[in-house]
């Protein structure tokens, strides 16, 4: 029975522990999110998001013939601050990007959610700016 039992426990730490993607913290997940938009890695970018807009993006992604993602301007990112809401949390970002070869700073919003005990983004009431067109470049 003490087997068992110990063998129980280690399964439940072990599902609990690897399962599932996200952070343990808003600031982390708003890090995560914004270094894969730096690196244009969809599959970082995926894992950084809700579950269902993560979902939906790659099916529309996997409709386009190139890499939306990869147009990222931001250059540098500092976490300002949190204000943290139950299982919500707005992350205030200094974000620098390159907009007309010169280097721009504003503070701009990433909302972090709670998805299965992890904090991931929701591009749905971040700020716009993160979103990329989806048009194929000319």
């Amino acid at each position: 029975m003490k087997k068992t039992c110990a063998l129980l426990m280690l399964i439940l730490l072990l599902a609990a522990c690897g399962g599932e993607k996200g952070a343990d913290t808003p600031e982390q997940a708003a890090t995560n999110f914004l270094e894969a938009l730096q690196s244009g890695d969809r599959e970082d970018i995926y894992a950084a998001i809700t579950r269902t807009e993560g979902e939906s993006f790659q099916k529309i992604d996997e409709r386009l013939d190139y890499n939306r993602w990869d147009d990222s301007n931001i250059s540098e990112f500092k976490i300002m601050g949190t204000e943290l809401d139950g299982n919500r949390a707005k992350v205030t970002v200094l974000v620098t990007r390159e907009i007309a070869e010169k280097l721009v700073q504003a503070e701009e919003l990433v909302v972090c959610v709670q998805e299965q005990r992890r904090w991931k983004v929701t591009f749905s009431a971040s700020s716009k700016t993160f979103m990329p067109s989806g048009k194929r470049p000319e």
